[in-house]
């Protein structure tokens, strides 16, 4: 017997529904990094080689540095607070709000928006300079750099890798620091392996777990 379209509309929509990673609204809008946050890779380096490496989560103004079913610290940025999950011992304990935040990748903005015009103006710069696109991890990124004192030749630099299709995420920092000898130092920051969306639970603490104070 053959089914009408009308028939089939209900079945195609009960079977997309149960589809892996689908949304309530399989026809919604697609997940973005500026609402939605985004899991990463912070990978740094100084003169190409790695120092540090590990997982961090992003959504508004939560962070979460660590696996997502690991050993994490977990920072509220407006409220100020931070604590460290430990999922072996099943434990939440509150740490010193600034000491969580020395432990975040520094220079480099985690959240969405890069605007290189705010940039200059928090720098107190009216030079900057656009370096032209280059692709990094898989994304086209808009190439900015500052100079610190863009009167003194040679003076230490910033550049910001900036994805467009990732709602102006920057994707990789480099700090440049020339040398007594000429030579340039060069630091890196980059995000690679970018999943649009970070689960609100990954900031929660979980339900159940015991917990201590600072």
């Amino acid at each position: 017997m053959r089914r009408t379209a009308r028939s089939l509309t209900p079945l195609f929509l009960g079977t997309m529904l149960l589809l892996p990673g689908c949304a309530a609204d399989p026809f919604g809008a697609p997940p973005r990094v500026k609402t939605h946050g985004y899991r990463a890779r912070v990978t740094l380096r100084i003169d190409g080689a790695e120092k540090a490496s590990f997982d961090i989560a992003v959504r508004g103004d939560l962070r979460r540095k660590g696996p997502k079913d690991g050993p994490a610290l977990v920072l509220d940025l407006a409220a100020r607070r931070a604590f460290r999950l430990d999922p072996a011992a099943k434990t939440v304990r509150d740490v010193p709000f600034q000491e969580a935040v020395g432990e975040l990748p520094g220079g480099i903005p985690l959240a969405a928006g890069f605007d290189e015009k705010a940039e200059a103006a928090r720098r107190k710069l009216s030079v900057y300079h656009r370096e032209g696109d280059e692709v990094f991890a898989g994304h086209v990124c808009a190439l900015w750099r500052f100079d610190d004192d863009p009167a003194v030749p040679g003076s230490p630099t910033t550049t910001y890798w900036v994805a467009a299709d990732l709602d102006g995420l920057v994707m990789r920092l480099d700090r440049g620091i020339p040398g007594a000898d000429g030579r340039e130092q060069k630091s890196t920051v980059g995000l690679t392996d970018v999943r649009i969306g970070a689960d609100p639970r990954l900031f929660a603490e979980p339900e159940g777990w015991a917990r201590s104070g600072l």
